[in-house]
């Protein structure tokens, strides 16, 4: 009886992940100072869809759904999932989702050559 109530649980939580964050990015880690600004930049208030990119200087920041269509999400849950990446990740790189019902929504900080 244990185990069953073991195999139920391991699969609701496997079933209910979403999007696997990671710390994995380009060999090169980006500013931490323009990923700042790119945070800065990006407008608490509107909504973004899939593409929307919000890079600075070698800091490249995109909000991307890995072509599950537009879902929108607001500004300000691209920030604080942008923040966890920075806060999270030893070298400011990665892709967390955004938990905004899309299991492949997911904002992407990583290098790119300015």
């Amino acid at each position: 009886m244990q185990f069953t109530t073991l195999m139920n649980v391991a699969l609701l939580v496997t079933g209910s992940l979403g999007y696997a964050n990671n710390c994995k990015g380009s060999s090169n880690s980006p500013s931490i100072t323009d990923c700042q600004e790119a945070i800065r930049r990006i407008d608490e208030g509107s909504s973004y869809g899939d593409g929307a990119e919000f890079s600075v200087g070698n800091c490249y920041m995109v909000y991307a759904t890995n072509g599950d269509g537009e879902h929108k999400v607001e500004g300000k849950t691209i920030r604080n999932t942008a923040q966890s990446i920075l806060d999270s990740c030893g070298h400011h790189k990665g892709s967390y989702g955004t938990n905004n019902n899309c299991d492949s929504c997911h904002v992407t900080i990583n290098y790119r050559a300015p």
